[in-house]
Parts: C-alpha cells; structure tokens; sequence
C-alpha cells in the first residue's frame, strides 16, 4: 500500500479511537457526577470539544510523529481490514459533522436573508430587522454574525430595554459564542450520538446567556433591571410558540429567563473560576512531553493495529 495512504489510514482510525474513548469518559465522569460541579460556558465548551480536541492532539503530536520517525522508508505495507473499518468510520463521523455544521450555517443564512436592507441603529448596535412571525431578538451567523430583532420585540420594550438587550447581544459578538455554536454543532465525535450532547449544548447556552447578562450590565442596578423587564417581555411575547432555537443563534429570551431574572434582581455574583478548562490544558501540555522517551513503542502499537485481523 502506499506509504501516504497508509498514513492517512493511521491517522484517521487513531483518531475515531481516542475520540471514542474520550467520548466514553465524558459520558461515566457526567453521571458519576461532574454534572453538579459548577461549570463555566468555556469549562462546559471543553467538555463537549474535548473529544474531537484531544483525539487531534494525540493524532498530530503522539501518532504522526512516531510513526514518521519509526516507520521504515520506501517499505510497502499492507493494511489489515480493522484499520481500513476503523478509518471508514473516523471518516463517517467527520463527514456527519461538516454536514451539521453546514446544514446549521445554511439555515442562518437563510435566516438573515429575510432581513430588511440595511441595519437599524440603536445606540452603539446595528440591529437588522428580520421578517417573522416570531418574536426574536438575537445574534444569528457565525463568521460574520448580526444582532438581528422583529418589530413585535422593538415595540414591546421601552429605549432603555431595548439597549439593554441589544448590550447582551453585543457582549456575545465579543465572546464571539456563535462560533463556538458552530463548533458544539459539528463535533464530529461519538457524543454527538447520545443526548449527552444536546444536554451539554443547554448547559453551555444557559452559562453563556447568564456570563453575557453579566457582562452587559455589570454592577448597575439600572441597567440589570431593564435587561430583566426586557427578558420579561420578549419571553411574554414567545409564550405559547414553543419554536426551536434559530440556527447558530444566541436568542436572548430562550434558555431559563426565569432564573437570569432573578440573578439580575440579585446583587452581582462572584465570577466563576474555569477550573475544567484548565486542568484539561495541563493535561494537553503535559501529554506529548510523557509519550516522547516512548515513541518506539507508540509504533510498535501502531503496527499491531495496521496489521490487526490480516
């Protein structure tokens, strides 16, 4: 077989296995309790990456260089029927993601498509009308995403609800969460099979609507008591619809206003430390620095799994 092929072969089943095995270890950590530790939006965006993240790290500084700096040259190696599978469904799972990811950035294309020429300013913000039944104020794309709002929604709420509202919605620009939407919707990784993954994705939206409450208003009472009316309200107007989330959006009045209203009410909580996140970066540092003194045998592992069931 050629060397190339081969290697691609390698690569791709090296990486649907460790994406497997870190997708199982999420789902026993999630029900042996990491589900009650308090988690931030970056913390719960590791988590649901972390299979698709770690398996590339592995693949591109453990396996790829032990197996250019062992693999003897110009030697013709065939492939067992293992790795062929295994490759053809590491395949099949990154296919599945661009085609999620796709299917979801289509959709808010056509969502923006239905906005009215040209945006509104409102204060500092450039709000897009859009054209729907729906009540809906939010940040809808993911490279170059727009505040977008229905008329029913600019009318529900006075200036100073409004602006409070649309500074939600500019504080998830600058956390640039729609991309990390996308990403969350094309983890091309096992866990996107099971209802872990969608529970993962509530969880990280919710976190990220209350770190974007909070950035927007900070410590002043006024500007937290105008975002909670203006939750209220746009919450008010959706009552009833039931209408999924828009794709690749960050609506500001979908994920728990009950409980954002009363954090708002509440005197500003202490920010939350990212603990996950970075135990997992000391992990990702540390890992290719352990496997290097053992290349040889990564290799030697390597070569069982080429000619596994030939």
């Amino acid at each position: 077989m050629n060397p190339v092929v081969l290697l691609a072969l390698v690569l791709l089943a090296t990486f649907g296995l460790v994406s497997l095995v870190l997708s199982g270890v999420i789902a026993l950590a999630w029900r042996a309790g990491l589900t009650r530790l308090g988690a931030t939006s970056l913390d719960l965006l590791s988590l649901r990456l972390l299979p698709t993240a770690g398996a590339l790290l592995v693949v591109l500084t453990v396996v790829l260089p032990a197996f250019l700096g062992f693999e003897p040259r110009h030697e013709q190696e065939a492939a067992g029927p293992a790795l062929i599978v295994l490759a053809a469904l590491a395949a099949a799972g990154l296919a599945g993601g661009i085609w999620r990811g796709g299917r979801a950035v289509r959709a808010a294309r056509a969502l923006l498509g239905r906005c009215r020429p040209g945006p509104v300013r409102a204060g500092r913000e450039a709000v897009h009308v859009v054209e729907t039944a729906e009540p809906l104020v939010a940040v809808i794309g993911a490279w170059r995403p727009r505040i977008v709002a229905t008329e029913s929604v600019r009318a529900a709420c006075d200036a100073e609800e409004f602006h409070a509202v649309l500074a939600h919605e500019a504080a998830h620009l600058a956390a640039r969460d729609n991309l990390k939407l996308l990403l969350l919707t094309a983890a091309p990784d096992a866990l996107a099979l099971t209802p872990l993954a969608a529970t993962l994705t509530e969880r990280w939206r919710a976190a990220a609507e209350r770190e974007a409450d909070q950035r927007a208003t900070g410590g002043d009472l006024g500007r937290r008591l105008a975002l909670a009316s203006a939750l209220i309200k746009v919450a008010r107007l959706a009552k009833g619809r039931e209408a999924p989330h828009p794709a690749l959006g960050m609506p500001a009045a979908a994920d728990d206003v009950p409980g954002r209203v009363r954090a708002l009410l509440a005197p500003p909580a202490r920010p939350v430390r990212a603990r996950i996140v970075m135990v997992l970066a000391g992990w990702a540092l540390l890992m290719p620095l352990v496997a290097l003194p053992r290349y040889a045998l990564l290799h030697e592992l390597i070569e069982r799994l080429v000619g596994l069931g030939r």
